[in-house]
């Protein structure tokens, strides 16, 4: 009976430490893993990638033009960045280690299956194509994904929502902005930025002039002096551009001319417009930037929608009400405006005092 009980105590004891050894080699096998990349391709040798969502049977392409990305049905619009990034980098580089599984069985539950996935990315190298599949989401910014060449399911931090497939999600929507306006046209008339040197030391040293009741000659010395030493400031303004000229008694609406370039500084469009539609009327303005590169809008209504549309690029725009508004309707007599008769009163009285003190003087 005893001897029974020492052989038991001594294989229970072997088996305590073969379990301790065990755990102790899993454990540190499992602080060891070095993490490896999700995917293995080289960036720079992408020049398509396609997407796909499981319950959309109209994929997304996008295609690289030199160094930028495009959308293959729209090859000259600008993208958002951080979008393309997401794809072209962020997925590529994620590294995972220990696989949450590693059977074909579990595809299906994490939706990483070949036929039944949340989103399929596929990645074209020349003739080469690196696909992965994104599934469920197990936890905030978190998604099971797998690379179809092999059966492992990982968790990797990604957030799936950026990789839609509706092409306007992917649109810089400013694309039409212009920012730094030096010159403004509608109808045969245009506005131009231009610079104007200010010598206001020089006006205040010179002013007795105007006085005439004092000595010219006493005071020439000084607006030479004056000359010799003053101070040039640059301004810039805005003035009618040659040949139209500024209508008598008017001045230009400068602060009106400030809302239309903030205007067109923070121009958004909201999509693509879908199709081609046979407009009534189209109002038009065009505007230069600092470059001088011209571009000229377009800007129409149809039905309850609206739209522009810019010289540099072939497609319209969905445009909202708001921003239609303020920009279709322009009218550039508008900008001219007719001092208000306080200021044409107090303008009227110093001409009268000066000229009562000439009479006096005399």
């Amino acid at each position: 009976m005893n001897k029974a009980v020492i052989i038991l105590s001594v294989v229970l004891g072997a088996q305590v430490i073969l379990a301790g050894a065990l755990f102790y080699n899993g454990q540190n096998s499992f602080e060891t893993q070095a993490p490896v990349s999700l995917l293995s391709l080289e960036q720079q040798a992408i020049n398509e990638i396609t997407l796909q969502e499981g319950d959309n049977d109209k994929p997304l392409t996008l295609v690289k033009n030199g160094e930028n990305w495009h959308l293959a049905d729209y090859p000259n619009l600008p993208l958002l960045d951080y979008k393309v990034s997401a794809l072209t980098d962020t997925l590529i580089n994620r590294k995972v280690n220990w696989p949450v599984s590693r059977t074909e069985a579990s595809h299906e539950r994490f939706k990483v299956a070949d036929d039944n996935f949340e989103k399929r990315i596929t990645y074209k190298l020349g003739d080469d194509e690196v696909e992965v599949l994104l599934g469920e989401s197990p936890s905030f910014k978190k998604l099971y994904a797998r690379n179809s060449d092999n059966n492992d399911v990982f968790t990797i931090e990604f957030s799936g929502y950026q990789l839609s497939v509706e092409k306007n999600d992917w649109l810089n929507k400013s694309l039409l902005l212009v920012k730094d306006i030096s010159e403004i046209s509608q109808a045969g008339l245009a506005f131009e930025k231009v610079q104007v040197q200010q010598d206001t030391d020089l006006d205040e040293r010179t002013e007795p002039v105007k006085n005439a009741s004092v000595d010219k000659s006493a005071v020439l010395p000084d607006i030479i002096n004056a000359n010799a030493s003053s101070k040039s400031n640059i301004e810039t303004i805005w003035q009618v551009k040659a040949p139209a000229k500024l209508p008598e008694g008017q001045t230009l609406d400068t602060e009106r001319i400030d809302e239309l370039l903030e205007q067109f500084s923070s121009l958004t469009v909201t999509a693509i417009a879908e199709q081609e539609i046979a407009f009534s009327e189209i109002e038009k303005l065009s505007v230069k930037d600092a470059d001088g590169k011209q571009f000229d809008f377009e800007f129409a209504q149809h039905e309850d929608s609206y739209y522009v549309k810019r010289s540099d690029f072939a497609h319209w725009f969905s445009l909202g009400k708001a921003q239609f508004d303020n920009l279709a309707n322009i009218n550039a007599n508008d900008f001219f405006i007719t001092p208000d008769d306080d200021e044409n009163s107090h303008q009227l009285s110093n001409e009268t005092n000066q000229q009562t003190d000439t009479e006096t003087s005399e």
